[in-house]
């Protein structure tokens, strides 16, 4: 390789003054160095050209092998709009670190994203069997076939994988993404995330109104039974005293008069607390927060991966800079090697002929005599 100097005129004076322009020849000098540097590099890689050439066409190759051999993939896309209150210092919380703490609307969608991705919707979505057209074809698959395992975690992981939920913090909106080798078993795969969520939202998720309503029965059971003991207490002491409504007895009618006040009070508690059963189970019913779904899961005509054009150019790059780099730091490294050794050589040859002066001396005489007589 040519060595490269850089001629630095330090002598460049201005005009009518007597004083160097060193700015001036520092720029020049920068930019000249700059412009030398980008040269020797280009030439360098043209020297090196085939190893480079090679190793990004030998990327290039295996990754296009790698692309072809990989399935087209299809996604299935859902969006489902908030409802409940939405907060409106979501994302102000989520920069602060308050994005944690209890939501003030237990309706709201903003839970959604949890329940999708939870371990108790993909035990139930591992556990179904999914049919669908493919290629004019019925086909019926699960997922422990389709991933081609049987360990829940992995099971769990794979599923993980091909499952995109993303919430926009400004709106709420829900995008739900499925992505698998097959339209239809993205499309059915999502509908069953909806059922899922559906299914949570009335069954098993709890709320104030919903435990209100528990609340307001097992009181109203007891008072139901605390109202039939007092009937019962009453009817027992009048059968007792049939004639009660004719006696004179002041003991007979003070405790009649008061088993009667307390079938009384306990039916008013009893018809009060059957009014707010009533109202509880409405309230409940409007506590279930409702799915809204804007977008139905689709069925994918078009695939949405892999980009294999994409992948190999990328990649064909990305091997073009490293193999650059690689080559630059091997003959910088071989080049560092022969210099330190041709150094070490000179400094060993000084230490050799000062400990041994008369075997230097001998050594270029004979060397002097062969020299004249070629």
């Amino acid at each position: 390789m040519n060595k490269r100097f850089t001629l630095i005129n330090r002598s460049h004076k201005r005009e009518g003054t007597g004083r160097p322009e060193n700015g001036s020849a520092m720029h020049n000098d920068t930019s000249a160095s700059t412009d030398a540097d980008l040269f020797e590099l280009v030439r360098f890689a043209l020297h090196r050209k085939n190893i480079i050439i090679g190793a990004v066409l030998g990327v290039m190759l295996i990754t296009g092998v790698a692309v072809l051999l990989t399935p087209n993939k299809y996604s299935s896309r859902a969006i489902i709009l908030p409802s409940g209150k939405m907060d409106r210092m979501a994302e102000l919380k989520s920069l602060t670190g308050l994005d944690n703490m209890q939501l003030e609307d237990e309706n709201s969608s903003q839970l959604f994203p949890v329940i999708l991705k939870s371990r108790l919707v993909a035990d139930s979505l591992i556990g179904k069997e999914y049919r669908f057209m493919h290629d004019g074809r019925p086909t019926r698959t699960t997922l422990p076939k389709y991933f081609d395992q049987d360990s829940p975690e992995r099971l769990h992981s794979a599923l993980d994988n091909v499952t995109t939920v993303r919430t926009d913090k400004k709106t709420g909106v829900i995008n739900l993404t499925v992505e698998t080798k097959y339209p239809g078993l993205s499309q059915a795969l999502l509908s069953q995330y909806m059922t899922e969520l559906e299914n949570f939202n009335i069954h098993s998720r709890r709320s104030r109104a919903k435990e209100n309503v528990r609340y307001i029965e097992r009181e109203l059971a007891e008072h139901e039974r605390s109202l039939r003991r007092a009937e019962d207490s009453l009817e027992t002491y009048q059968s007792l005293n049939r004639d009660w409504n004719l006696t004179s007895d002041p003991e007979v009618l003070k405790t009649i008069a008061q088993l009667k006040r307390d079938v009384e009070i306990k039916s008013q508690t009893f018809t009060f607390l059957t009014e707010q059963y009533e109202i509880a189970k409405l309230d409940a019913q409007k506590d279930v927060p409702i799915v809204r779904i804007l977008d139905t899961p689709s069925l994918p005509t078009i695939k949405s991966g892999p980009h294999r054009l994409r992948t190999i150019i990328l990649l064909g790059f990305a091997a073009f800079i490293v193999s650059l780099i690689a080559v630059i730091l091997f003959d910088t490294m071989r080049k560092g090697i022969r210099e330190r050794n041709s150094e070490s050589f000179d400094l060993l040859r000084d230490d050799f002929n000062r400990a041994f002066p008369i075997v230097n001396r001998l050594a270029e005489r004979t060397g002097t005599a062969l020299a004249s007589r070629s």
